[in-house]
């Protein structure tokens, strides 16, 4: 597996947490405050997670492309 399918692989995996998050707030709104509240939290942290990976990753091209500038 290279790098672009293990980031893929990320991607997907956010994506799944995020909507699941999603998911368990929507359900429980009116049920369980503390449920709804900690599928928001879910939500908010895979997103968090995605934007904090796309940084490092966008860095380390900045690293790559300084360190080679010829590629």
């Amino acid at each position: 597996m290279n790098s672009l399918d293990k980031s893929h692989e990320i991607t997907l995996r956010l994506d799944h947490l995020e909507e699941a998050g999603d998911w368990i707030a929507r359900a429980t709104v009116h049920n369980d405050a503390a449920a709804s509240h900690t599928g928001t939290l879910v939500t908010v942290l895979a997103d968090d997670l995605r934007q904090r990976v796309l940084d490092l990753v966008t860095e380390l091209e900045k690293q790559i492309v300084l360190t080679n500038p010829l590629h």
